[in-house]
């Protein structure tokens, strides 16, 4: 990622609808297009010293489609960041798997086109910022430091047709149901087709606690603490709820309440 300008690699069969990206990517003086290709074959092909630091992809391409893409540059030791830009909103979940920056589902407005771009810039200049702070010969941003550039507090949550990234903050407790979990937040229930351990892992520990094998809470919505029976809890919530802590899961609480804990 040297130099100030953000190379952007464009990647899309439509031609209206790649002409049309080149085209708004154009308006930001900082974004160069290195290249804008039809198919994967062609993006695969693109010069190797080509500064590739965005890439805007369409996902359903004739042939192969958009994650063959990546998986083609990683290959070459190639990890830009990804705005997916596509018709199809049932690839959200994959997409969040890659940590892509943004999902822009078509037809879209230039407002929401701008809006994703300028995320993407953001965190860019945040990773070229870290790499700036590296000390010589530290080597390479951290992966786990670049996943929080790429997503900072936000959940991607696919429903009803629409992509929603939900801000980790605002939720009140997470439940697993089935194969699938439930994610509360201000009043509301959305559905994420993920295990509960695979969102356990991309919650903040010093904001999340497990309390028990199906209940994960945001220790910030917790207003009360009522003794059941056998050694488990009672948790109530900010907004009334209440939910069960299993006794086994007590001593992940502890390091929120020092000093309080109940003996």
């Amino acid at each position: 990622m040297s130099g100030h300008s953000i190379g952007a690699l464009v990647v899309d069969d439509e031609p209206l609808a790649r002409q049309r990206i080149v085209r708004l990517l154009a308006r930001d003086p900082e974004f160069t297009v290195v290249a804008a290709c039809a198919s994967v074959g062609e993006a695969v092909d693109i010069d190797p010293a080509a500064q590739v630091d965005l890439v805007l992809l369409d996902i359903r391409m004739p042939e192969r489609d958009g994650f063959s893409l990546l998986e083609a540059l990683d290959e070459r030791g190639i990890d830009p960041f990804v705005i997916f830009v596509t018709a199809y909103s049932e690839h959200a979940a994959a997409a969040f798997d890659i940590e892509a920056v943004d999902y822009v589902v078509k037809p879209f407005d230039d407002e929401r086109f701008a809006k994703a771009v300028a995320r993407a810039k953001t965190i860019i200049q945040q990773a070229r910022a870290s790499l700036d702070r590296e000390p010589p010969g530290a080597g390479a941003l951290p992966s786990a430091a670049m996943r929080a550039l790429r997503f900072p507090g936000r959940l991607l949550i696919s429903e009803k047709g629409r992509v929603l990234f939900l801000p980790v903050h605002i939720i009140e407790f997470v439940q697993a149901a089935g194969k699938c979990v439930k994610v509360f937040a201000q009043g509301n229930c959305h559905i994420l087709r993920e295990p509960l351990q695979e969102i356990e892992a991309r919650l903040d520990a010093s904001q999340f606690v497990r309390i028990h094998r199906s209940t994960i809470v945001n220790v910030e919505q917790i207003v009360e603490l009522q003794p059941l029976f056998h050694g488990d809890y009672e948790v109530v919530l900010k907004r009334g709820t209440r939910l069960t802590m299993s006794r086994r899961f007590r001593s992940r609480m502890s390091p929120f309440f020092a000093g309080a804990w109940p003996a």
